[in-house]
């Protein structure tokens, strides 16, 4: 590349036909191609005594031929437009430094694709919508020596691009000698403005046992809603006692990191717990905070409310004359008359009560006879007196089953 020798003036020219051009004062200037260089030379001489003879000349012409150079300048070292955003522009003047009238051939350079999109080519008050077009103008016309034309790059940035960069480079090469060109180039690196949400926000009335040893887990949903990419600092935590935090999205402990979710992407946290031995109606909220590692200061939080719920059974055992209806209550039974017992479980706590059990030991005044169920589940067995009914599955929270067991007086 050339020294640059002229002064950076960045006027843009006017087009005129085509392109009309202005004049850059340069640092150094070439002596123009096609100058004449007329050099003479004289001798002038006299004989032995000193009689003086008119002077000799003799001259050389020499034409001075064409210096291509060529000086592209970025107008700026980096931009940051918006994402999204259309006729951002770029600025590039073209200054010819060579010591000749010139025209420029321009080719472009995008380092990373997929951020920016070239629209448009202005020079002065025509805009070109293709490297072809543009080029094909500016072969028809030349620029002065220390003469400019600034080049428009008209772009549009990619919606969800913010904070990635590309550079875009444009190089001028010189149509009379296409081994002299130059380049510049602009960083373009659309803002990212941070933002996430983390959902949900509560209303789950979540209902949890004592873990005992079993975790549970809950899935917030992660958004980021940035102009680019970005990643997040996770934090789960809790204010009450019942919960302790296990692991967060597959990392043990409380928090964990992830990286590179585009802009609009949702990514699924799953926040593993556990619920201590607390008392049944405790209760505590679930947080999960999200931080953007781009701009620290941007969080948000999701959360799920939950109690502590646990199952609490009363028994109820009442004796009933053989007939199941009539109660015996404060009155008397006979030698050899029979006797139901029901007896009835019910579940007044907030949570389904599982391996229901329940044992009669009859005393030695009663033979026993037999059991009834109130309905399929129970599965009644005795063993010298020994009364036993299992309930299988759950005994909801609310509800109650029972049996009766019969036995006759001795």
């Amino acid at each position: 590349m050339l020294q640059r020798l002229i002064t950076r003036m960045g006027i843009t020219l006017g087009i005129a036909a085509l392109l009309a051009v202005t004049t850059a004062v340069p640092v150094n200037a070439q002596t123009p191609e096609g100058t004449v260089i007329h050099n003479v030379a004289t001798v002038s001489f006299t004989d032995a005594n000193s009689n003086a003879y008119s002077t000799v000349s003799a001259s050389v012409d020499v034409t001075v031929g064409f210096v291509a150079g060529i000086d592209v300048v970025a107008s700026a070292a980096s931009v940051g437009p918006a994402s999204p955003s259309a006729n951002d522009t770029l600025f590039f003047p073209v200054n010819n430094i060579g010591n000749g009238r010139d025209s420029v051939a321009i080719s472009e350079n995008i380092s990373v694709a997929g951020i920016i999109t070239v629209t448009g080519y202005r020079v002065g008050a025509t805009t070109y919508a293709s490297l072809a077009a543009l080029n094909t103008a500016l072969a028809g016309a030349g620029i002065a020596p220390a003469g400019s034309i600034t080049v428009k790059v008209v772009y549009s940035v990619t919606a969800g691009t913010g904070g990635l960069s590309t550079v875009y480079r444009l190089t001028a090469t010189s149509v009379r000698n296409n081994s002299v060109s130059d380049n510049d180039a602009t960083t373009v690196t659309p803002n990212l403005t941070a933002a996430v949400a983390v959902t949900p926000d509560g209303g789950q009335n979540l209902q949890r046992l004592p873990s005992n040893g079993t975790n549970y887990t809950f899935t917030f949903t992660v958004t980021n809603n940035a102009t680019g990419p970005d990643g997040f600092d996770l934090l789960a935590s809790h204010p009450g006692t019942a919960i302790t935090i296990v692991s967060v999205n597959g990392t043990a402990g409380d928090s964990a990191r992830i990286t590179g979710l585009a802009a609009g992407a949702t990514q699924s946290i799953a926040v593993v717990y556990s619920i201590g031995n607390v008392a049944a109606g405790t209760v505590d909220t679930l947080v999960l905070k999200a931080r953007s590692l781009a701009s620290p200061a941007t969080s948000d939080n999701g959360f799920a409310d939950l109690s502590v719920v646990r199952p609490s059974l009363t028994i109820v055992k009442v004796a009933f004359r053989d007939d199941k209806t009539t109660p015996i209550g404060a009155g008397t039974v006979l030698p050899g008359e029979f006797i139901q017992y029901r007896i009835t479980v019910s579940n007044t706590g907030s949570a389904a009560a599982t391996t229901v059990q329940v044992t009669d030991a009859l005393p030695a005044e009663l033979t026993f006879s037999g059991t009834t169920p109130d309905a399929a589940g129970w599965t009644l067995s005795n063993v010298g007196n020994n009364v036993t009914g299992d309930l299988s599955g759950n005994l909801a929270a609310g509800a109650s089953r029972f049996f009766w067991v019969r036995a006759s007086v001795n």
